[in-house]
């Protein structure tokens, strides 16, 4: 179900590291990502909808960010709590505007998906920085546990694109999950020089599916320290922070 609705505010401020404000233009993911934090910590615990199907649009997020802009001073992350670039944002375009209003104040913005759709905004990308987030090589572990979000080629060749736009681009690999952690790690090097990995902090979100898989390894620290390993290798220790 999708339900428009009139936020009260837009801007917040973040402890993200890469920021010092973010703004969520939707409450809710249509990626429905099992692992997503967003589902039990954010707003969207409150609404009682399904995560995955309902989402809410802040139908008014553009006038408020112009309208709070004014109160700001630093750069803004898009987005914290949903993939600014879901389903949704085909129809709505409040990201799209979003980025129209900071850009046009020449303020600087951090861009973090999953979704090839923001191809469709790269004339507005030329001086922002963007992150792709690409968890696995393996298709049939996407399907599983990010079932509405773009496939792991689509995610590919949205980076391939981006990089040959000449945007800032980076790569997110988190949470860890399920891989081949040496191939994943020489595909990304043909167009990153470094990327972020970061473990799977809430297992409870998904130790049902892992056990039914087999998983469960996964969900050991030692595993992610194995994942790390294995990217060094590809990149050099320098270049792979987590």
């Amino acid at each position: 179900m999708i339900r428009e609705i009139t936020a009260k505010t837009a801007i917040t401020r973040t402890k993200i590291p890469v920021a010092k404000y973010v703004i969520n233009p939707y409450i809710g993911c249509t990626f429905g990502c099992l692992y997503c934090y967003a589902r039990f910590i954010g707003p969207f615990k409150y609404t009682g909808y399904k995560w995955g199907k309902d989402v809410l649009v802040k139908t008014n997020v553009a006038q408020l960010v112009e309208k709070e802009l004014i109160k700001t001073k630093g750069d803004f992350f898009l987005s914290s709590i949903c993939d600014p670039y879901q389903h949704m944002e085909k129809k709505y375009e409040m990201t799209r505007k979003i980025i129209q209003i900071l850009t046009s104040h020449f303020r600087k913005a951090h861009i973090m998906t999953k979704s090839n759709l923001i191809l469709r905004d790269i004339d507005l990308l030329k001086d922002l920085s963007v992150t792709l987030t690409i968890t696995t090589d393996r298709e049939d572990v996407r399907k599983i546990l990010e079932p509405g979000a773009p496939s792991v080629e689509e995610r590919f060749e949205t980076l391939r694109k981006l990089k040959e736009a000449g945007i800032d681009v980076s790569v997110f690999v988190g949470p860890v999950i399920v891989m081949d952690a040496e191939h994943l790690a020489y595909m990304l090097s043909k167009y990153v020089d470094r990327v972020m990995l970061d473990a799977l902090n809430y297992h409870r979100q998904v130790q049902m599916v892992y056990e039914k898989y087999g998983w469960t390894d996964w969900l050991t620290k030692d595993k992610f320290l194995e994942v790390v390993e294995r990217f060094e290798r590809v990149f050099g220790k320098g270049s792979v922070r987590y």
